[in-house]
């Protein structure tokens, strides 16, 4: 490594990362990948036990793809058939998927899985790069001595962050926050008692609840609870489902805010926030994980920009700058889809409209806005593997075989990109980001 631009910075490491969880070790893969000489601080020694998180996207299986995990994926990943609105009796009143999707980015709309497993995964992704340290069961040291260990420092330490705490960032609030029981089973038998085999939102104006059927035998459900209420006793909320102690283990039954809040700025210097530590949301549109893995997958390759030489410092700016607004928009979302369980318990005539194809839409989440119109900042479809054939770095897709670069950047013909030009250029992170 000597020799490199980033040595001249006299930091033992290019990059220190603080937490361990799926935001802190899909970066630290992402870094591993690029070359980037890495520490991570976890206080744990192992992944957290439960299964909080349990769902994820095709943009964010294609960045498990793009770090060998495809075969690993194939066995912790259960394909999800979507998400309805039900009544008290469990009849459909709407869905979002008001059409069927083609898995333009190469993976299914959306996934559920066991986190702890999922995080086995990754944090097992680690061993094989040399220049990633892996520091389990310790605390981060404080920011001063943080920042003389790594030229650039990533918190992803989660919603309470200690350091966004010693750093004063104030977190915004966008105006949601209520108290949900979350309860999590291992059903003995995957069939017994029958269950729906797509995930639920129950306007019962008595209990809104959410049911997802998760992955292999784990099922969770969400009770909305009042702000004075004690906790009910799990089992007799479980009861109309036909779940009885002989029917499961109780895996967990905790209470939490759904809230939506974004830190007030994501860069401190060399200092940046990821994952929760930047911002949370409710669960209702399964996007908090998701949405640190996008933190992860666009700061890593800027990261590695910057280092290599290759890019000014200002680039690192485009971080917040891209990553803001996406989280803001899908935080809206999010939020309305937990309001609209209440509004359709009091009114069930009162149905949004339907989710419709657009042609400037690969995707039911907004794209990154990136100064242009369409494809440029939506994703690149990934027919038959392409990604398997995209260098890790900047690429031109093209329609032809004539098309020549003007950049010196690598050029890979794929007769189906004909997105209404004759080329795009994609970033390392495969996202278009112009077009020819």
């Amino acid at each position: 490594m000597t020799g490199r631009p980033g040595a001249a910075h006299g930091a033992a490491h290019d990059v220190a990362i603080v937490g361990l969880g799926p935001t802190g070790a899909t970066l630290a893969n992402l870094c591993g990948m690029w070359g980037l000489r890495t520490v991570v601080f976890e206080r744990s020694t192992a992944p957290y036990s439960q299964p909080r998180a349990c769902h994820l996207d095709a943009e964010v299986a294609r960045v498990f793809q793009h770090l060998g995990f495809e075969a690993e994926l194939r066995r912790l990943l259960t394909v999800s058939a979507g998400m309805e609105y039900v009544d008290a009796d469990g009849r459909r009143l709407f869905t979002f998927e008001g059409f069927e999707r083609d898995p333009l980015l190469g993976w299914h709309e959306d996934y559920v899985f066991v986190q702890p497993e999922l995080e086995t995964m990754l944090r097992a992704g680690l061993e094989q790069y040399a220049h990633v340290d892996v520091r389990l069961g310790v605390d981060a040291p404080e920011l001063a001595e943080l920042r003389r260990t790594a030229r650039f420092v990533v918190a992803c330490d989660g919603a309470t962050s200690p350091v966004r705490e010693q750093l004063a960032i104030d977190l915004l609030d966008l105006g949601y926050d209520e108290r949900w029981l979350v309860v999590d089973v291992m059903l003995h038998d995957p069939a017994v008692p029958p269950l729906p085999a797509i995930i639920q939102q129950v306007c019962d104006r008595r209990r809104l609840a959410t049911f997802v059927p998760s992955h292999g035998n784990h099922r969770r459900w969400e009770f909305r609870l009042a702000e004075d209420e004690l906790v009910p006793d799990v089992w007799r909320l479980l009861a109309p489902w036909g779940i009885t102690r002989d029917d499961a283990d109780l895996v967990r039954a905790a209470t939490y805010r759904f809230h939506a809040l974004e830190a007030e700025r994501w860069r401190d210097g060399d200092l940046f926030l990821a994952g929760d530590a930047a911002h949370q949301m409710p669960p209702f549109m399964g996007q908090g994980l998701c949405s640190g893995v996008r933190d992860a997958a666009n700061l890593a390759w800027k990261l590695a920009e910057v280092i290599e030489g290759r890019a000014n410092d200002a680039l690192l700016d485009t971080y917040e700058a891209e990553r803001r607004p996406h989280v803001t928009a899908v935080t809206a979302m999010s939020i309305e889809a937990g309001r609209l369980i209440g509004r359709l318990a009091v009114d069930p005539t009162a149905l949004p409209e339907p989710d419709r194809p657009d042609p400037t839409r690969w995707s039911r989440l907004p794209a990154l806005e990136l100064g242009a119109g369409f494809p440029v900042g939506h994703q690149l479809p990934q027919p038959d593997r392409l990604d398997e054939g995209l260098p890790d770095g900047w690429a031109w897709v093209a329609a032809d075989e004539g098309f020549v670069a003007p950049d010196g950047v690598p050029v890979v013909v794929e007769p189906r990109a004909t997105y209404g030009c004759r080329a795009v250029l994609v970033r390392p992170d495969r996202y278009v980001a112009a077009v020819a």
